[in-house]
């Protein structure tokens, strides 16, 4: 296994290989942008908005089928009890996770990797995390492997492992290593119903003010990317965070704005603006000072 130089300490320079991957690669860019997925740009435009969400004409959307997919995926998630997460008895704790997810969250928007890659990533570090239980020093090349299994699964053209690289002192062999760990552990069932999948999805049946269509996906989306980086959602169902999400929107905006049609969820109720997931929404906004 190859040896860090240095005594990189984690946590204090995680955040700035970001920035240097990202110097890097305006660096060596000059003209060729397939391998840090330019190419697969074209095709997102045709069926996606600029903020990821599908085109209302887009076929991708499989209107028809919305509520069988809806009562299935709640079925399975009922059967599974969702899944419990936790690092609670682990080597790591929030700050380290933390500042690992925002260290993905760069990485996924400096390579302009979809949401769908981003969320599944950060599912699959929470998995990993549960049943490697690694040392503080492994953080990176776990982070760096989830994002490569979640790219291969989720792009049409995944930045190739030696570019995920740029930036960090890893070796592909160690991340390929990594790979076949975390694989096997999880029995090669690496994709999850996260967030977002329940988001767009639970988005699609509650229906919404047209008008205001464009702020309320961005606020959702914002609100969903917030939540990858608290490990306090991590015991909560996915659903139910997407649930709880709906309604801290509909509680900024008011109402008039959203006009979400919550009846239309025939497995899911409105969430209580007592419960838990809400408090710890409104807790998060209020140290970003947004409201």
């Amino acid at each position: 296994m190859h040896q860090n130089q240095g005594g990189r300490v984690f946590g204090r320079h995680l955040d700035n290989y970001a920035e240097k991957a990202l110097k890097d690669a305006k660096e060596r860019r000059n003209g060729t942008i397939d391998e840090i997925g330019g190419k697969e740009n074209v095709i997102n435009d045709a069926v996606l908005t600029k903020d990821g969400w599908f085109k209302m004409d887009c076929p991708e959307k499989v209107l028809q089928y919305q509520q069988e997919i809806y009562e299935f995926l709640h079925q399975r998630e009922q059967e599974s009890q969702g899944l419990q997460l936790s690092i609670n008895q682990r080597k790591i704790n929030e700050t380290m996770r933390n500042t690992t997810i925002r260290f993905v969250i760069k990485q996924a928007k400096l390579y302009n990797m979809k949401s769908e890659t981003l969320f599944q990533t950060v599912d699959l570090i929470d998995q990993a995390i549960q049943h490697i239980n690694p040392e503080a020093d492994r953080l990176e090349l776990i982070a760096i492997t989830c994002l490569f299994i979640a790219s291969k699964y989720e792009e049409i053209y995944p930045p190739p492992l030696g570019v995920l690289l740029r930036g960090t002192e890893l070796r592909v062999r160690e991340v390929i290593d990594m790979e076949k760990e975390i694989l096997y552990k999880l029995n090669f069932n690496v994709i999850s119903d996260n967030t977002l999948i329940w988001l767009q999805l639970i988005g699609e049946l509650l229906g919404c003010n047209k008008r205001y269509l464009d702020l309320i996906k961005q606020r959702s989306m914002y609100l969903a990317e917030l939540s990858l980086s608290s490990d306090r959602f991590l015991s909560i169902k996915k659903s139910t965070i997407a649930l709880t999400i709906f309604l801290a929107v509909e509680i900024q905006f008011g109402y008039q704005k959203t006009q979400f049609q919550w009846d239309r969820l025939s497995q899911h109720s409105k969430p209580s603006k007592d419960s838990k997931s809400i408090k710890i929404i409104c807790l998060l906004l209020k140290k970003l000072i947004l409201i």
